[in-house]
């Protein structure tokens, strides 16, 4: 019975009720897309590193060679000898090398030159394979091509597509004259590799082995098989964490390449944004105490707006009690109310988030409830009844008389 003259005040009082609503669910959503923001963004991160335990890039940026290798952005530092891989494949230490090369692009779409043992490569044991197929198979001989799911979607390709490979990371460079057919659609890794075409990497050496240069009109072919003895980039898969660690020592000595643990780039990077993001973060939690703040003024003023109502329940016959109960239960309404809201508007907000970073920066962000929404909404709503609170102590003690 309180709790419907609590519901029927609030309704009494749509605009005062309902910007109460309003203020607490933008208090919330805030505090919300916060959060997400800061969590997806690390787990999307870590997650797209996952699979490559090492890698050897060309001497240069250790972050550079992740941007390229890991996310797929950049521009790559350099090549490496095809000699390295060889002595990588033959490392005891070493379960797998994977060679990656990188140079081509297909209407914006990164090219990625690999040999057919990258589909069998399990980031973590007993997890399965990394690359799984949705439709088809993978690439036996040049020029076949594998395409990753979100490429393959928003390119609308499928198995027996043909196309033509451009020069560089842009799109509307050169084209080749060499034709890609597609002979496998992979399922989505929710990484940057949706974003990839991977094809033989004999592929890539084929189609830079002639290029053409122009000079007074004239058309001059010119042999370069720089190319086929270098690649890009390795992904390194050691037999143990001590083989990782022996591998990495003994690599120091390498003159002609670099070898990084991309998840210990992460964590540097991290470290050198953790000044900014703290700040950042300073700067939301300033936002959203002073949110918090105004979410319990309009509680609390909403309730004392109700005074002579009260006073015309305690006038009839309601007990103090009764009241301060009635009181109690319009603040708990407001807020849930406010808090279920500001939940779901700041899943909205995150959600269109999500999709501009992954079409940006190629990382996906994680998505879906996560332990902190559950102490931002117990929180929430504690923090809305206790505003209301107040003005229920004041009501209870209160002369009625004077507002009848």
């Amino acid at each position: 019975m309180r709790l419907l003259i609590a519901w029927r005040n609030l309704l009494a009082k749509p605009v005062q009720s309902g910007l109460t609503v309003l203020i607490v669910a933008a208090t919330i959503a805030m505090l919300a897309v916060v959060t997400l923001l800061s969590t997806g963004t690390h787990a999307g991160l870590v997650r797209a590193t996952e699979p490559f335990d090492l890698i050897v890039g060309a001497k240069g940026s250790p972050n550079q060679l992740v941007l390229n290798t890991v996310f797929l952005k950049d521009v790559p530092i350099g090549n490496v000898s095809h000699e390295i891989y060889e002595k990588l494949s033959e490392n005891p230490l070493v379960a797998s090398a994977i060679p990656l090369a990188f140079g081509d692009n297909y209407k914006g779409y990164t090219i990625v030159g690999s040999g057919s043992d990258i589909f069998s490569h399990e980031p973590k044991v007993g997890q399965g394979q990394w690359l799984q197929f949705a439709a088809g198979r993978s690439f036996s001989v040049p020029f076949e091509a594998v395409v990753g799911a979100k490429a393959a979607q928003e390119l609308g390709l499928k198995l027996g597509d043909e196309f033509k490979s451009a020069h560089g990371f842009i799109p509307g460079g050169d084209t080749h004259d060499h034709v890609y057919q597609v002979v496998g659609i992979l399922q989505s890794v929710n990484g940057p590799y949706d974003q990839a075409v991977l094809v033989p990497i004999e592929s890539i050496w084929l189609a830079h082995e002639k290029h053409e240069s122009k000079a007074e009109g004239e058309v001059a072919i010119e042999d370069s098989h720089e190319h086929e003895h270098e690649v890009t980039a390795i992904l390194v898969k050691p037999k143990g964490y001590s083989e990782a660690m022996r591998l990495y020592q003994q690599f120091q000595q390498e003159k002609g390449a670099q070898m990084i643990f991309p998840a210990q780039v992460i964590v540097q990077l991290f470290s050198i944004l953790g000044q900014g993001e703290q700040m950042l973060r300073s700067i939301a939690y300033v936002i959203i105490v002073m949110g918090l703040m105004i979410m319990a003024l309009s509680v609390y003023w909403s309730a004392l707006g109700r005074v002579r109502d009260r006073s015309i329940l305690r006038a009839l016959g309601a007990s103090a009690r009764d009241i301060f109960t009635v009181i109690l239960a319009e603040s708990a309404l407001l807020t849930i109310l406010g808090v279920v809201i500001g939940i779901l508007t700041g899943h909205g907000i995150y959600l269109v988030l999500v999709k501009v970073m992954e079409s940006k920066t190629a990382i996906v962000l994680t998505s879906g409830v996560i332990p902190e929404e559950i102490y931002i909404v117990i929180g929430g709503t504690l923090f809305g009844i206790l505003a209301g609170l107040i003005p229920a102590v004041l009501t209870y003690k209160m002369d009625v008389a004077k507002y009848l």
